[in-house]
């Protein structure tokens, strides 16, 4: 099924004439009339003609009539605000016209937080035009005139619920394999399913949807593909994690393994699907896509965090795929760019500190304490290989209040990519970059978050409380899962098929490869040495001692005393991106630092992943 959606330059006025005009102007505006858009060449909008093709374009996927069948379903709001404003027809928006011109004044709606001062461009923008906001507004503002019934647009359909933007049927939906029933009230642990994948064959999805069957009751929901051990069912695999469970293991999967990880990190998985209220269908364009193996036992695992309502409910969330026919040249790995360093509120967190680690993290971040309005969280991310960023989706509770992602490159230089000012967790929308942003190898991703546990927050529940960052974490809870979707460079799947071709000779590879100037590929490295800042304010690592490779980005406790009785040397290397991690209190002291390490001719410099000092005084 396939979705329908829809000369002479004047002459010059005297000054009397522009008074006169300007009056009017102000007159109008004073009694609430707008000269502003259509209504200033002399004819008031319509809805059929006017307004009822935005609203269709704009806000059709949440403001349409309710339930899932052949119109567009409700599903970007969890609280079910959205349904009691459906706005596709005369008569519905017409008695929300008031609102609608506050909103899209306001520029509230369509929901769009993102400061594009500091941000790349996406190519799911959902602000209105000026000239769609004028239109709503001067529409509202001339009584709302219906016009004729002819010139009103078909009504936007999708494939029973689905939001392809050509009405495409999905290829495959796989739905949890029963029905989940929420109690009225209390905490729900995380719930887990299993949903077989009925292929042999490995497929590649090109556009996908993640769709609870009840938004009010799910809150967030992730989904990865596993591959059970040889030999282990599902009920056997449920008994062996529950018993890994009472024995303090926060391995949730005993007895399976992730069928796609992230390159840097096998023991991650890539999130085949995330659901956050906000999300809804989305595409993976550029050559582009995520990877689905087939075989004899795999399996969707639905990780769902469920809320209560108030009343018993009942929910059946699913996925649904579009494929391509064959391999995309860039496979597409969906991680959170929280798994390397840490900083909350200044202190670069251990690894081996004590405490509870936090969801999707390998160290325990420390609560918010009461009534603090400003908690900061960083994470540092080094990338060894050149990678290409297509998607950013912030994720936090109640309390998050900003998300920003700065790259800071190879050569010392910094852009934001993402800004989101005011988070809201309500519309924790995916943003999808109008151009994948290509980062080279040896660049960093700084993603820093702020939450706000004071009474000014309006969403907050109790300030006067902690707020903790769990394993398994409740609504009331916090969360800081700055989520990307990327692609590895190096890893080009179209590359092999075109270098097996018969007419490329294999004597001229080789020549051209030969040609090719040596380059040094950066590395993970640590080294210990003496923080100094040179005239030109750059923070510097002198009398440091050889570089070793490290496996990690981060740096543990027990690995900054190693580093204290390690001696000095007589390398210096630049620092780049060190100022989060407060270097002006480590001045002149002796420090080990973990980053990726890139070597251009003379000039050695580390992107820092993480600094710590390691005594007081630095003297050689």
């Amino acid at each position: 099924m396939k979705m329908e959606i829809p000369a002479s330059k004047p002459e010059r006025e005297a000054p009397v004439e522009v008074m006169i005009r300007n009056a009017v102007v102000l007159t109008m505006l004073a009694l609430g009339f707008a000269a502003a858009g259509p209504a200033a060449a002399g004819t008031a909008p319509t809805f059929t003609k006017d307004v009822a093709p935005i609203l269709l374009r704009n806000c059709a996927r949440c403001h349409g009539p309710s339930g899932i069948g052949s119109r567009v379903p409700l599903l970007c709001r969890p609280d079910g605000v959205a349904s009691g404003m459906p706005l596709l027809s005369y008569d519905s928006a017409r008695a929300w016209a008031d609102s609608i011109k506050q909103k899209v004044m306001a520029r509230e709606m369509p929901p769009w937080p993102v400061d594009p001062a500091a941000s790349v461009k996406f190519s799911n923008d959902a602000r209105l035009s000026q000239h769609d906001i004028d239109t709503l507004v001067s529409w509202v503002n001339a009584g709302t005139p219906k016009g004729n019934d002819a010139d009103v647009p078909p009504m936007p359909k999708s494939a029973h619920g689905w939001l392809h933007p050509q009405g495409l049927e999905p290829d495959l939906v796989i739905s949890l394999p029963r029905e989940f029933r929420a109690p009225a009230e209390g905490a729900i642990p995380y719930v887990r399913f299993l949903a077989k994948v009925p292929f042999s064959e490995d497929r590649w999805i090109v556009a996908s949807q993640t769709r609870p069957s009840n938004p009010a009751l799910v809150h967030h929901m992730a989904i990865t593909e596993i591959a059970l051990d040889q030999g282990v069912s599902v009920a056997e695999l449920d008994v062996l994690t529950s018993i890994a469970r009472q024995m303090g293991s926060r391995n949730n999967l005993v007895g399976a393994r992730p069928a796609v990880t992230a390159p840097s990190d096998l023991s991650v998985f890539d999130m085949l699907g995330v659901y956050t209220p906000g999300t809804t269908f989305e595409t993976y364009e550029g050559g582009s896509a995520k990877l689905l193996k087939g075989g004899t036992n795999m399996y969707l695992n639905f990780n769902v965090h469920y809320q209560t309502t108030g009343k018993v409910e009942t929910d059946q969330s699913m996925i649904a795929f579009w494929f391509r026919p064959g391999p995309s040249p860039h496979q597409l790995f969906r991680v959170s760019a929280a798994g390397g360093t840490i900083i909350a509120n200044g202190r670069e967190l251990l690894t081996d500190a004590p405490g509870t680690k936090a969801e999707g993290i390998h160290v325990a971040i420390p609560p918010i304490p009461p009534y603090a309005d400003n908690y900061e969280l960083i994470a540092v991310t080094g990338y060894k290989e050149p990678v290409t960023i297509y998607q950013l989706q912030p994720h936090a509770h109640l309390r998050g209040k900003d998300f920003k992602y700065t790259v800071v490159y190879p050569d010392g230089h910094e852009d934001s990519v993402l800004s989101v000012p005011k988070f809201d967790h309500r519309w924790q929308l995916a943003y999808q970059l109008e151009r994948p942003l290509k980062l080279p190898a040896g660049s960093k991703l700084v993603v820093t978050a702020h939450y706000d546990n004071s009474r000014q927050n309006m969403h907050n529940p109790g300030p006067e409380k902690e707020v903790y960052f769990r394993d398994e974490n409740q609504s009331w809870d916090e969360m800081f899962t700055p989520f990307i979707q990327y692609s590895i460079d190096s890893q080009d799947l179209s590359r092999p098929a075109q270098s097996a071709q018969p007419h490329e000779p294999k004597e001229t590879t080789i020549t051209m490869q030969q040609q090719q100037p040596e380059q040094s590929v950066p590395e993970i490295a640590e080294v210990v040495g003496c923080l100094e800042r040179n005239p030109s304010g750059e923070w510097m690592l002198t009398h440091a001692d050889d570089p070793v490779a490290s496996q990690t980005q981060s740096t543990s406790l027990a690995a900054i005393g190693v580093s204290r009785a390690k001696p000095l040397g007589d390398r210096h290397y630049r620092l780049l991106g060190a100022s989060v991690f407060k270097p002006s209190s480590h001045r002149s002291e002796k420090v080990v630092i973990k980053g990726i390490l890139i070597k251009d001719n003379q000039d050695s410099r580390f992107n820092v992943t993480s600094l710590q000092a390691v005594a007081a005084g630095c003297t050689k």
